[in-house]
C-alpha cells in the first residue's frame, strides 16, 4: 500500500489533520488501533478551530451542527446546579467583545470532538479503524510502516496523531520528561433532563461545591447531554457512587442515564521533539495538558493545520523540505502558551475560595493568546515579531491575519492559498507569482501564508518574488 502521508490516530487531531492535508490535495491515509468516534464528547471546539474548519469547507456543517452556548470562559459557580448563584465569571468585557469580533464564525458557537470527528469523516475516503501500527522503518526518500495485520504501508511523511501514550512517539524514541500529574479526577458523561436551566445560568458551564461534592456540570448539547468533572476522587468510581455524586452536584435526584465514567489524570507535558525525520508528533502525542482552559484538543488540531501546508507544498515540490524545520519551533511556542494558561487555571481551580472574578481577570490576556492570538518566530516568517497587545486588532507580521469581509461570505480567514492584500500597485506582481491578491488599501501590504499568517510585510511590490521565494525554501 502506498499514500503520501500515514496518519496514525483517528481522534480529532488526527481526522482534522487529514482533512487539511486532503484539502490541499495531499493523499493521505488514518488508521486507528480502536474506533474513536465511539467516544462521549470530551472537548470542545475554540473560537479558532472554528474558523480553521470553516476555512477548508466545513462551514454550513458547523452551522447546521453546532449550537449556541454562553460567551467563551463565562461560568456560574453555586452550591448545586439547581441552587443560588454565588459568583458568576467572564471575561472582562474588552477581552470577551475582541472574541465576538475577531472572526466570521459566533464565537458563541459549540461543537465538541464528536461533530468534529462526524465532519471530518464525511470528508475523507481512506480511514481504517481496527489497525494498529506495529512498528516503522525511516529511509532517505520514504517510511515503510508494518501495521498489525502483516501489511505494510510505504508513505512519504508519517504524522503521529495517537494520543498522549502515543505508539509513534515512543517508536520515535522520543521522551516527554517534563510530564507533571497535577490532579486526579474522574470524568462521567450522561444524558439528563435539567429542563431550561442554561436560561438561569446564561451560559452551558457550572462549577458546584458543596459539602459532598466538587464537581463541573457543562452542556454537551444544549439540551440533555452532559459531562461532569468530579474533583478529588483519585479511585476509579463505580456507576453507582457516581450517579450519587451526580445527583449531589445538580442539586435534585433527576433520573440519570450514564453513559461512562473515566478515571484519569490531569498532566502537563511537552516531548523534547515534535518530530524526528519524516515522521512527525501533533495533539497529544506532541503535549498533553489539562481540560482546564478548553485548549487541549484545538492546540493539538492547530498543529495539524500548521503542518499540513507545508507537507503538501513540499510534496507538490514548491518548497524545500528545510520549510518542514518551522513546523517544530512554531508550534512548540505556541503549545507553551496553551499548557501554561491550562496550568494557572487548573491551579486556579484546585485553590479557589471566594470570588474566582480575580482569577479571570489574571488569565484573560493569557487566554487570547493561547486561544488564537500566538505568534510564530521561525523562517517561514520574515521580519520582526513583537509581542503584540491581543486587544489590537491591526494586521502583525507572524500573527494571524485578522478578519475583514472581502465579500458578504468570505473573510480574509476564509483563504488558503498564499493570498497578498495591499493596494492596486501589487496586483500585477502577485498575479505573476500566482498569488491570490486583493485590494484592500493596505499599506503596507501582506503576504499571508496558507494557514493565515501574515508571513511578510512591505511597502514595495519589486520586493516581493524575493520574499516568496525566501519563505519556500
Amino acid at each position: 500500500m502506498k499514500t503520501s502521508v500515514l496518519v496514525v490516530g483517528a481522534g480529532p487531531v488526527g481526522l482534522a489533520t487529514a482533512v487539511f492535508l486532503a484539502h490541499w490535495g495531499v493523499d493521505v491515509l488514518v488508521i486507528d488501533k480502536r474506533d474513536p468516534t465511539t467516544a462521549p464528547p470530551r472537548a470542545g471546539a475554540s473560537v479558532r478551530t472554528l474558523e480553521i474548519l470553516r476555512s477548508v469547507g466545513l462551514g454550513q456543517e458547523i452551522a447546521e451542527t453546532g449550537w449556541i452556548a454562553g460567551s467563551a470562559m463565562r461560568t456560574v459557580f453555586r452550591a448545586s446546579a439547581f441552587g443560588v448563584t454565588l459568583y458568576e465569571t467572564a471575561l472582562p468585557e474588552a477581552y470577551d467583545q475582541r472574541i465576538r469580533t475577531c472572526g466570521p464564525v459566533d464565537s458563541r458557537t459549540s461543537l465538541t470532538q464528536v461533530e468534529v470527528q462526524r465532519m471530518a469523516l464525511s470528508r475523507l475516503t481512506n480511514v481504517r479503524f481496527h489497525t494498529r501500527l506495529v512498528d516503522f522503518a525511516m529511509y532517505d526518500n520514504e517510511i515503510v510502516a508494518t501495521l498489525d495485520d502483516g501489511s505494510d504501508v510505504r508513505c512519504d511523511y508519517l504524522i503521529g496523531a495517537d494520543g498522549a501514550n502515543s505508539d509513534v512517539r515512543r517508536l520515535l524514541g522520543i521522551d516527554m520528561p517534563d510530564r507533571e500529574v497535577i490532579a486526579h479526577l474522574n470524568t462521567a458523561f450522561y444524558r439528563a433532563d435539567l429542563g431550561p436551566i442554561m436560561r438561569e445560568w446564561k451560559t452551558s458551564a457550572c462549577v458546584v461545591r458543596n459539602d459532598e461534592v466538587y464537581a463541573t456540570v457543562f452542556s454537551k448539547n444544549g439540551r440533555d447531554q452532559w459531562s461532569s468533572h468530579i474533583m478529588d476522587h483519585e479511585e476509579k468510581l463505580s456507576p453507582e457512587h457516581t450517579v450519587e455524586l451526580l445527583h449531589a452536584a445538580i442539586g435534585r435526584p433527576v433520573p440519570i442515564e450514564l453513559h461512562a465514567v473515566n478515571a484519569w489524570q490531569a498532566a502537563i507535558g511537552m516531548a523534547t521533539s515534535f518530530r524526528r525525520g519524516r515522521a512527525f508528533l501533533v495533539g497529544d502525542a506532541a503535549h498533553v495538558q489539562s481540560s482546564a482552559g478548553g485548549l487541549g484538543m484545538n492546540t493539538g488540531i492547530q498543529d495539524g493545520h500548521n503542518l499540513a501546508w507545508k507537507l503538501a507544498e513540499v510534496l507538490r515540490g514548491e518548497a524545500g523540505v528545510s520549510l518542514l524545520d518551522t513546523y517544530e519551533p512554531e508550534r512548540q511556542s505556541a503549545a507553551r502558551q496553551s499548557l501554561a494558561l491550562s496550568r494557572a487555571m487548573h491551579r486556579g481551580y484546585q485553590t479557589l475560595s471566594g470570588d474566582p472574578a480575580e482569577m479571570w481577570e489574571e488569565v484573560a490576556v493569557d487566554y487570547l493568546h493561547a486561544m488564537m492570538f500566538y505568534g510564530y518566530r521561525s523562517p517561514a516568517i520574515l521580519g520582526d515579531v513583537p509581542e503584540v497587545d491581543v486587544l489590537a486588532d491591526d494586521v502583525r507580521t507572524g500573527y494571524r491575519v485578522p478578519h475583514r469581509w472581502l465579500s458578504p461570505s468570505l473573510s480574509t480567514v476564509d483563504t488558503t492559498g498564499w493570498t497578498l492584500y495591499g493596494d492596486a500597485s501589487w496586483l500585477p506582481v502577485a498575479d505573476r507569482l500566482g498569488i491570490r491578491a486583493f485590494d484592500l488599501g493596505w499599506s503596507p501590504a501582506a503576504l499571508v501564508r496558507p494557514d493565515g499568517f501574515v508571513a511578510w510585510q512591505s511597502s514595495s511590490p519589486a520586493e516581493l518574488p524575493g520574499a516568496f521565494g525566501r519563505l519556500r525554501r
